[in-house]
């Protein structure tokens, strides 16, 4: 195969190369987004259960409904095995990571499904979601990153 036969083919393709370029993109771009809110969801979710256990943990050594040492002891270990405990954390960790990871991909459905349709799909279904991406992101750029048509009430002008 000689290199003009390979840049016919390009040059006969560069339609179908450009709508599956701009697919991949959007999909690693929502996948980007989904995967930055994981962990920062990740992060919140295992420390807010962790302050949870130990608060609980805390108030139950806070009384007694007999007066025994025994009993005060038992309650001050389980406190100190409550504040140790790496397990809770662990698993408090994966699924804030996968709710946060859900949650982004649930609100970019939009570019995540016409990514899937121009990586995915064949000839006009291909190019028209490929032409709806470029619709999404100018909309996007001109409304949320602009600012142009989007509402701001601490920034009011009358």
């Amino acid at each position: 195969m000689s290199i003009s036969t390979a840049l016919t083919s390009v040059k006969n393709n560069l339609t179908k190369y450009i709508v599956k370029g701009t697919g991949v993109a959007a999909l690693g771009l929502v996948a980007y987004d989904s995967h930055i809110m994981g962990k920062l969801q990740s992060d919140v979710y295992s420390k807010s259960g962790d302050a949870d256990a130990c608060m609980n943990a805390y108030s139950n050594t806070d009384y007694l409904t007999s007066p025994s040492i025994v009993t005060s002891k038992l309650k001050d270990t389980v406190f100190k095995w409550e504040t140790d405990n790496n397990v809770r954390h662990f698993v408090n960790s994966a699924i804030g990571y996968f709710k946060g990871f859900g949650t982004m991909l649930v609100e970019s459905v939009v570019p995540f499904g016409l990514g899937l349709g121009a990586l995915l799909g064949k000839g006009k279904w291909a190019k028209g979601s490929a032409i709806g991406l470029g619709i999404y992101a100018a909309v996007k750029i001109v409304k949320d990153v602009l600012g142009f048509g989007h509402y701001n009430d601490l920034n009011r002008k009358f």
